[in-house]
């Protein structure tokens, strides 16, 4: 059997001048600088302090808990990702330890 090519033809909206095409990307860096502008980024504490979370801290390991003693997520809490898993393993091993609780009081 004969093999047949598909062609497909491009249809463009119209013509685009130069000056339209370079002003798109500026418009998109621009509002890109404002976002930044608006929402500085919360720096780690331990990062700031340079210490690593421990289980016998407890009263900065219930930081980043809630209120139903659930962790915190990352967002609320303004860990980096490689404290909030330390973290998150620390308040683990302190509620087997019997350190933090595991449900809150009644």
């Amino acid at each position: 059997m004969a093999e047949k090519k598909v062609t497909r033809k491009v249809i463009s909206k119209g013509k685009v001048t130069a000056k339209e095409a370079v002003k798109e990307p500026v418009e998109v860096t621009q509002q890109a600088e404002e976002m930044q502008k608006e929402k500085p980024k919360k720096a780690c504490l331990f990062c700031q302090g340079k210490n690593c979370p421990s289980y016998t801290d407890v009263a900065t390991l219930r930081r980043y808990m809630s209120d139903r003693a659930k962790i915190v997520a990352r967002a609320k809490s303004n860990l980096c990702s490689k404290h909030q898993r330390r973290v998150a393993k620390q308040i683990k091993y302190a509620r087997h330890l019997a350190l933090l609780p595991f449900t809150p009081k009644v």
